[in-house]
């Protein structure tokens, strides 16, 4: 039976082509009528709502799936829109009748599915309710704390890949803003800079959170 890692390694080898987007380029807007499911081989990729004055409520990576949630509420339009957030962005598009079969072929494949889905909702529930009482750096902090893999919350230190203005645009924020408010937590002992990515000290980043 199939595992995520095993159906992407299928997916690239199964869909020679796949569609290229430019920096900000749409890939689907809210409303649009659903094509299928899509799955990002390379790129970043920024999730918006337009019910929510077009807030990202997250960035999807490469081997990830977009367009899942519409697919699983067997909707006939996208719930969120999604633009090319990086340049060089590579998407393979699944029609739902394909996207099905895989998912009955292998069940382990459908669970780990559904469990991403279900955290993805889950977390982007927990934004939108709390961004707007919550103060800028606060939202910074979470913002942080929302680009972290699940399975590395219970570490004493993670490293993750950033850009200011990936942050910026989780926070709802300037980038200037951003980048004092990196230099304040790296005096803090919260976070060290090593070229592109974070290294988070946990049990700091926890503690401010919870505050």
């Amino acid at each position: 039976m199939e595992t995520l890692v095993n159906i992407a390694e299928l997916l690239e080898d199964k869909y020679k082509s796949n569609s290229h987007f430019s920096a900000n380029e749409v890939i689907f807007s809210e409303g649009d009528k659903i094509k299928g499911v899509y799955f990002i081989k390379d790129g970043r990729i920024k999730v918006t709502r337009k019910a929510k004055n077009n807030m990202t409520v997250w960035f999807a990576k490469p081997k990830e799936f977009i367009g899942l949630n519409s697919y699983f509420n067997e909707s006939e339009n996208y719930s969120f829109s999604t633009s090319a957030f990086s340049g060089d962005v590579n998407t393979i598009l699944i029609p739902n009748k394909d996207f099905k079969k895989i998912l009955d072929e292998n069940p382990i494949f459908k669970q780990e599915i559904i469990q991403i889905l279900c955290n993805r909702i889950g977390s982007t529930r927990n934004r939108i309710s709390n961004i707007k009482s919550q103060s800028i750096k606060m939202r910074v902090l979470n913002a942080i704390l929302f680009l972290i893999d699940k399975k590395d919350l219970n570490k004493a230190t993670v490293k993750i890949q950033y850009s200011i203005r990936e942050l910026s645009e989780l926070a709802g924020t300037s980038a200037q803003y951003i980048k004092k408010l990196i230099s304040e937590f790296q005096k803090k002992n919260l976070l060290q800079i090593k070229g592109n990515k974070l290294i988070i000290n946990m049990g700091e980043l926890n503690l401010l959170v919870s505050d």
